[in-house]
């Protein structure tokens, strides 16, 4: 029996001990798989957010970008629309919910819970936790005092310790002068409006893409354009979108997602000019296909020929049309001549 005791104190330690950590040095987010990094905390802070969770498993987080200047203004997308970028700290801001596979549009908050921030620090070659909060009532979280500002691209993983899943926040701040593009997403990168309504009503459904809209993206984005996703979807679908563009292999890139207070061509008009007005910065090239789009690229200003519109309203108020809802000739002619971007 005293031999047997040593074995069962090694069993028992085993049984009891952390799992090892990973290697990895990004993370695949909602559900990144084994850490390389410890959380404070886990397990759900209540026994009804646990339920939730396991009733209703479609991840619904939210995770603010931020854009501006180098130690100039800068603007969550969250920023109230009556409010101008400025100097504050970013403010990494977001939500963590939940809902059915068949509701996407519903959000059910898990209020309550801890979150923190971690990036990877490739210089230090290390993973670095950079704040930590609770959930709200309603999911939310704020954390603006951290201090930190990730290089452009480089995420901010919000990790809900709950349950080990995460989600992206991205830092771009470019220089005034600096040239991008924009584009709308829905029924331009998308065939119609209607594909992620049918997303919404069924997890597993791929929104159909138009014709080369991803090979147009990543055109733009090897001549050293960063791309900017301005869309009229509300912040609730944040997930869904920044999950399509990833999978589908577009270029990362800031997602500007509207407060649901102004009309879509307000408030693209309102992003546009926070782009060129108060960032400084050029917008190379357009995309959209809606009279909303015409209407804020008009509104801002944006060269017509340099305004891209894709679909039946093509060449509307001196556009450019892309014909046959394919990028592809598009991308031969008009990207290619286009210098590289330093």
């Amino acid at each position: 029996m005293r031999r047997l005791l040593p074995a069962l104190a090694w069993l028992v330690a085993c049984s009891s001990a952390e799992p090892p950590l990973s290697t990895v040095t990004s993370l695949h987010c909602p559900s990144p798989g084994q850490l390389p990094f410890r959380l404070a905390s886990t397990g759900f802070q209540s026994s009804s957010n646990r339920t939730l969770a396991t009733n209703d498993p479609q991840n619904k987080d939210e995770a603010s970008d931020t854009l501006g200047n180098p130690g100039g203004v800068m603007a969550s997308v969250y920023l109230a629309d009556d409010q101008s970028p400025s100097t504050a700290a970013v403010d990494y801001h977001g939500a963590k919910a939940r809902t059915t596979p068949t509701d996407g549009l519903r959000a059910r908050a898990l209020a309550g819970e801890n979150v923190s921030l971690w990036t990877y620090d490739a210089a230090q070659t290390a993973w670095r936790s950079i704040g930590r909060g609770t959930t709200g009532d309603d999911g939310s979280y704020d954390l603006p005092a951290t201090g930190f500002v990730a290089s452009n691209g480089a995420p901010v993983y919000a990790m809900l310790e709950a349950d080990s899943s995460c989600a992206e926040h991205f830092d771009y701040l470019l220089p005034r002068g600096a040239k991008v593009v924009v584009t709308d997403i829905d029924g331009t990168l998308t065939t119609d409006d209607l594909q992620v309504v049918m997303q919404l009503a069924d997890e597993t459904y791929v929104p159909a893409m138009m014709t080369a809209a991803d090979r147009l993206m990543q055109a733009w984005a090897m001549k050293g354009y960063p791309v900017v996703y301005l869309t009229a979807r509300p912040h609730v679908l944040r997930a869904e979108t920044r999950g399509w563009l990833a999978d589908l292999g577009f270029p990362a890139g800031p997602l500007i997602t509207e407060n649901a207070a102004l009309t879509a061509d307000a408030y693209k008009t309102l992003w546009l000019n926070r782009m060129i007005q108060s960032f400084g910065w050029e917008i190379m090239a357009a995309y959209g296909n809606a009279d909303t789009d015409i209407t804020a690229y008009a509104n801002a200003h944006v060269a017509l020929d340099h305004t891209f519109i894709i679909g039946p309203l093509g060449g509307t108020g001196g556009t450019i049309a892309i014909p046959s809802n394919d990028f592809s000739q598009h991308i031969q002619t008009f990207v290619a001549a286009q210098p590289a971007n330093p």
